[in-house]
């Protein structure tokens, strides 16, 4: 069997069992440092090495780690040294396991030379192959014994030999074979073919038109040649380096996922010679079509056209094999085909991201080797839904999108602004996005963009927060990014726990921000009428009071002893004419809130560009107003409260309350003959001890919030919604399967009585998993204890018909806070051009446009985008260009 090391790496021997223990299994370290070392001097040597090892190769798990940042960085096309490796290992926080910076630097001193890490990879692949093999001879063993026990003989020796085989089972290190190979051809190469009506910049796609458009496919760019299935995408491929590599003798090579090596070539010959797949594939084939097979294959048999067949191809492969060819063959043209099929290999968020990461990742391959890429895409059933079928770029986006309204947090600002705003303004903003880890960053949102007309839904959560989004549209949850429409009442969502302060803050007159607080919540200042405050609070007319006179301003009381209450008019300091105004009520104007009823109330954006010590004293006064707290000695717990008839309002004074680490609820009260009113309660005794003490409550309030605060504190906490979803513990029990750990000797470890299966089905806290994570000495696990997310959970999904939609791009961690809830963003299109295949009589068989199919250029960096109409020849596995008549 095997062991797992502390960072969950499989693939490392346990001490051999009976009279094998002591012995130590088949290792080199001197080759393992060898080759880490030449990775890190020498970009060439990690092309080499990538294609011979794999991480759990190496005997130490340091070595694994090391390895790991070294992939994730040359994969990025990032530098790998001593420097950048150190800082990416000190982010996964494995820096102090591998034996710190300083060791990095031993291993580069230590290679005799970087040009011979090839060589030493061969020898930790072959120490690697042996330990793997002693790992199978103890589980071939322990089948013999269970046979012996009675189980099937024949499912024994099936899974014995299974063992054998995947000990063997070894990745070539050469995949891609040029057509020479594949064809045994018999005559020499054909000389270059002229140019057609001229030259062009870039590698000839074989389409006179779409070549007068694009000027051909040129170095750097990403090209995505994207249909629904069936419609001949992978066709197309061929066809551009059909163009390239016979017709031109410039070297392509095809990584293809999908068609074997043998498939690739049919359709090729089947393309040159012009002889119908089906009568190749069945040997249905006239003398005649041998004849013009034979006079094909000797022409096109040493173009260099090179294929690559391997199954779960990673971007690391493509890139290093990618590398190799331009190096000995001057690569000219990439096709990959196609691009959902890809893999990286590791356990990743979403599938979503994981692809999005593929296309940033070909147009960096593009941009460092200095070829085109071509990128084949599947489309989304966006053209089969609607009644033109045609595609359109927002096809290729299957990460769903949020209408217009959908508020957006900024990091720059602190406030939220609408996609719409977003897109009629073309801003750029920095958004709060979640990194690896879960905690809160500033990421650029690169583009805003419309997504067509689709089915949206509301979810609505627990703590009132709400969000519409198509049914495809990512939500986080603990299991990583799962669409909306596989979302179910009783999931847990990922939330802001906490928001940074802006990335620019700018301060007010804590006068203004005093004054500001109360006249949203008791101040009138609507038209035709003066500027009033009203209160029963003598602290809050004397700090309105105060306040007033930063802007020259002095009140006039005005007592009601029957109403209890008394009134503050804010008068204008000299007579009012046209063009000149209360100076309170120009101020409140120009904030958006003159005029406003108190349902229409909200807060202005400046506000959220406060600096958090002002964020507090705002909220402390505004408390004072419509907020209430009091120490219920009955149920032995705090009140906690803000009332308002304006949503808008509650939704941003719980959007301020996330500045400074606290979660509010919002529910709705009902009265009949009222307005609907809204209530933010903030829950829970840690919760609100953060509250009362960070920020508190101004006037006769703060007494009370005082008491409460006092008796809260020697309170013992117990929290039933501040827990991480229970779906945790099934990384618990991965873990201590892998580290040999009994569920007894976990509890004993943790402190807690032995309880069965009963600890798994309860939700833990933040502080019980912090336990779990120093017990258990895993960075994961500690990452869901200490991380800037709020498990909040779905208690309703509505349907709301169909709206017209958007979505941006964030790239690297491709997620954002819309409406106070984590979500994800669009996959990111690094394409140059994007070329949409549509064929009518792919959806319709009668359509008079049988036989031609449209590229349609929806994308073109470079250039005009057009539509170009070609015939296409499925049964000839090839598209005609008809310019040629």
């Amino acid at each position: 069997m095997t062991t797992t090391d502390d960072r969950g790496h499989t693939d490392f021997p346990p001490e051999p069992p009976g009279e094998d223990f002591g012995r130590q299994p088949p290792h080199d370290m001197a080759a393992e440092q060898s080759v880490l070392g030449g990775m890190l001097l020498s970009k060439d040597a990690i092309a080499d090495v990538v294609e011979v090892i794999r991480p759990g190769d190496f005997y130490r798990p340091a070595h694994q780690a090391i390895y790991d940042t070294i992939l994730d960085l040359y994969g990025r096309g990032e530098p790998a040294d001593p420097v950048t490796v150190a800082a990416g290992l000190d982010r996964r926080g494995e820096l102090k396991r591998i034996g710190g910076a300083p060791y990095l630097v031993t291993l580069t001193q230590t290679v005799p030379t970087a040009a011979n890490a090839g060589y030493y990879a061969e020898i930790v692949a072959e120490k690697a192959i042996l330990r793997r093999l002693v790992e199978a001879g103890t589980r071939i063993v322990q089948y013999g014994y269970a046979g012996a026990d009675g189980q099937d003989i024949a499912e024994v020796v099936d899974r014995a030999q299974a063992e054998v085989y995947e000990v063997t089972e070894r990745r070539t290190t050469e995949d891609f074979l040029p057509l020479e190979e594949l064809l045994q051809p018999t005559m020499d190469e054909i000389d270059s073919i002229a140019s057609r009506g001229g030259i062009s910049l870039g590698v000839p796609t074989g389409f006179s038109e779409l070549d007068e458009l694009t000027n051909g496919l040129h170095p750097g760019q990403m090209i995505i040649v994207a249909a629904r299935p069936g419609v001949g995408k992978s066709t197309l491929g061929m066809d551009f380096m059909r163009s390239c590599s016979i017709k031109h003798g410039l070297a392509s090579v095809i990584f293809s996922l999908e068609m074997s090596r043998t498939e690739i070539v049919m359709r090729l010959l089947s393309a040159e010679a012009k002889i119908k797949l089906a009568d190749m594939r069945s040997g249905r084939m006239s003398d005649d079509d041998w004849t013009k097979l034979a006079r094909r294959m000797s022409e096109i048999s040493e173009a260099p056209l090179f294929v690559d067949d391997s199954p779960n191809l990673t971007m690391m492969e493509i890139r290093a094999k990618a590398r190799r060819l331009k190096q000995r063959h001057d690569l000219k043209l990439v096709v990959v085909d196609y691009l959902q099929l890809m893999t990286s290999g590791k356990k990743v968020e979403s599938r979503q991201q994981e692809v999005s990461d593929f296309s940033r990742n070909l147009k960096l391959l593009a941009k460092e080797l200095e070829v085109p890429v071509v990128a084949i895409s599947q489309l989304n059933r966006g053209p089969e839904q609607r009644t033109d079928k045609r595609p359109m770029v927002s096809d290729l986006r299957e990460s769903g999108c949020l209408p217009a309204s959908t508020r957006i947090l900024r990091a720059d600002t602190g406030a939220e602004s609408t996609l719409g705003e977003l897109l009629a303004s073309g801003e750029q903003p920095l958004v709060w996005s979640l990194d690896e880890r879960m905690r809160m960053v500033a990421r650029p949102m690169v583009k805003v963009f419309p997504s067509g007309r689709k089915e949206v839904f509301r979810l609505r959560l627990a703590s009132g927060r709400e969000v519409e989004a198509t049914g495809n549209h990512p939500f986080l949850t603990v299991d990583g990014w799962i669409p909306l429409d596989r979302l179910t009442v009783g999931d847990r969502l990922a939330t802001p726990r906490s928001v940074p302060e802006p990335v620019h803050t700018e301060r007010m007159a804590d006068a203004e921000v005093v004054l500001l607080a109360h006249m949203i919540g008791d101040g009138s200042c609507v038209r035709r009428q003066p500027v009033r405050y009203a209160s029963i609070d003598e602290q809050n007319l004397a700090a309105v009071s105060e306040a007033a006179e930063h802007f020259g301003v002095t009140a006039v009381r005005d007592d009601y002893a029957a109403a209890r209450v008394t009134t503050l008019r804010l008068p204008a300091p000299y007579r009012l004419s046209r063009g000149k105004r209360n100076p309170i009520a120009a101020w409140l104007d120009e904030l958006g809130l003159f005029g406003l009823r108190s349902h229409e109330k909200f807060i202005p954006r400046r506000v959220f560009a406060l600096p958090n010590d002002q964020v507090a004293l705002f909220l402390r006064h505004l408390w004072a107003t419509d907020g209430s707290v009091r120490w219920d000695s009955t149920y032995r717990q705090a009140r906690v409260y803000y009332t308002s008839t304006s949503r808008r309002l509650i939704d941003d004074v719980a959007q301020l309350l996330l500045r400074l680490g606290v979660h509010g609820r919002i529910r709705r009260v009902t009265k009949p003959g009222y307005r609907d009113a809204w209530h933010l309660t903030i829950d829970g005794a840690d919760n609100q001890t953060v509250f009362l003490r960070d920020v508190g409550v101004h006037g006769a309030r703060g007494d009370a919030a005082q008491v409460a605060l006092a008796e809260l504190e020697p309170l013992v906490r117990n929290t039933n919604v501040d827990t991480v979803p229970k779906e945790v513990w099934n990384q618990v029990r991965h873990l201590l399967a892998t580290k040999n750990i009994t569920h007894r000797e976990f509890s004993a470890a943790m402190g807690s009585r032995f309880c069965g299966s009963t600890m798994w089905k309860r939700s833990p806290s933040r502080s019980r998993l912090a336990r779990v994570a120093a017990v258990l000495d895993d960075a994961d696990i500690e990452m869901y204890a200490t991380n800037d997310v709020f498990w909040d959970k779905i208690v309703e999904i509505t349907s709301l018909g169909e709206q017209d939609v958007y979505d941006g791009t964030v790239p690297g961690t491709h997620n954002f806070v819309a409406q106070s809830i984590s979500v994800h963003n669009s996959l990111e299109q690094d394409a140059d051009m994007v070329i949409l295949l549509h064929r009518p009589d792919a959806f319709e068989r009668d359509d008079p446009r049988g036989g031609e199919a449209d590229l349609i250029v929806g994308k073109h960096r470079n250039g005009p985008t057009a539509t170009i109409t070609v015939a296409h020849q499925l049964h000839l596995s090839r598209f005609v260009d008809m310019a040629r008549g």
